[in-house]
């Protein structure tokens, strides 16, 4: 069975997007500002997935099977949806909550707009379906199975695509804690909101690149005891923590000599891919960490490459991990994001 899907991405990510999805042996349709139309086999795919591309980097909503949905003004196009949702349901009783989510990935304007028919839609709804409509939730849960719904991705002012099925893999806009010491703090928690585990109380981190301490701070104020590496200074209420540690040497030099491995590896180094991806290959390699969150900057060199690279079942991070998740995260700008755990093997001394 043939099975359409929007995939939607960053702006200006399309057509990294559409190479990345070969990779999984999806074909490319078209495309269009934040976003691109594909299809695949359903038969090719595991009983765990309801898609291959679970594993995306750059994919961040998916729709299944659009409808393409034009209309002249807005009340025409929110009486479409209206009526699209009502033939959808047919006679089936809704007593459960369900999700819907109107999206949109283009300007401000087409972004207020979207909410502007969102609204409009909701008052209709409540008008013809209040018993359904009280039981609406908005967003798609994250994980590897779409969610049964009405998901409308705005093209235009008067296009959207329309499914009634839906994947996230996770990205999501985080809040700024005032006291954190850099904005770097975001791209953490939503890393460990991502990944599904983050540091406990007591746990050990490391964290390369430290200065000035946004990702220290995240990992304090879950209560893990960490190890700053970093030249540069760190900035309250970071550097007078009680379970902070600094080591002002550099973080790509920095041998680690426990005998035990620590629990995290953070690591957000401006640096070349490959460097970073050497520095981790080592970590994981001599099973210096139980899980990790590297940051890496992908600027001029080509993602799909690394990817690659990363995945390589000889040479990669991939062979090492339990776990291994890799994503452009919403706050990441020209940079991926590593989630992973290491396997459960005997801790090698280190040199």
């Amino acid at each position: 069975m043939t099975t359409t899907i929007l995939i939607t991405c960053k702006i200006n990510y399309e057509k990294i997007l559409a190479r990345e999805i070969a990779l999984y042996n999806v074909d490319f349709l078209t495309k269009g500002r934040g976003w691109i139309l594909a299809q695949w086999e359903k038969q090719t795919l595991t009983k765990q997935y309801d898609t291959p591309l679970t594993n995306s980097c750059f994919a961040y909503h998916l729709l299944e099977n659009p409808a393409d949905v034009r209309a002249a003004s807005v009340n025409s196009l929110t009486e479409s949806l209206v009526n699209l949702f009502i033939t959808h349901i047919g006679e089936t009783r809704i007593v459960e909550p369900w999700k819907f989510l109107f999206t949109s990935s283009g300007n401000e304007q087409l972004i207020h707009h979207a909410k502007s028919v969102k609204k409009r839609w909701l008052n209709k709804m409540a008008k013809r379906l209040s018993h359904v409509t009280r039981l609406s939730q908005e967003g798609i849960p994250y994980g590897s199975k779409f969610t049964e719904g009405f998901f409308v991705q705005f093209i235009d002012f008067n296009h959207v695509f329309v499914s009634f099925r839906a994947l996230s893999t996770g990205q999501q806009r985080m809040q700024m804690d005032s006291q954190a010491p850099s904005r770097s703090y975001l791209k953490t928690e939503e890393a460990f909101r991502m990944f599904g585990h983050e540091p406990r109380a007591n746990e050990t981190v490391i964290d390369l690149g430290a200065a000035p301490g946004g990702w220290s701070y995240s990992a304090l104020k879950r209560g893990a005891i960490v190890t700053a590496i970093d030249n540069g200074p760190l900035k309250d209420p970071v550097k007078s923590h009680r379970n902070i540690s600094h080591l002002k040497v550099d973080g790509i030099k920095y041998i680690y000599e426990l005998s035990k491995p620590a629990d995290w590896l953070l690591c957000d180094i401006l640096e070349k891919p490959d460097i970073i991806l050497n520095l981790l290959h080592k970590w994981v390699s001599q099973k210096w960490c139980r899980r990790f969150i590297v940051n890496i900057k992908i600027g001029r060199e080509d993602p799909i490459g690394l990817i690659k690279k990363i995945r390589d079942p000889q040479k990669g991070i991939l062979p090492h991990c339990k776990l291994l998740y890799i994503r452009q995260l919403y706050h990441n700008r020209e940079e991926i994001t590593l989630m992973g755990q290491t396997k459960e093997n005997t801790p090698i001394m280190p040199f």
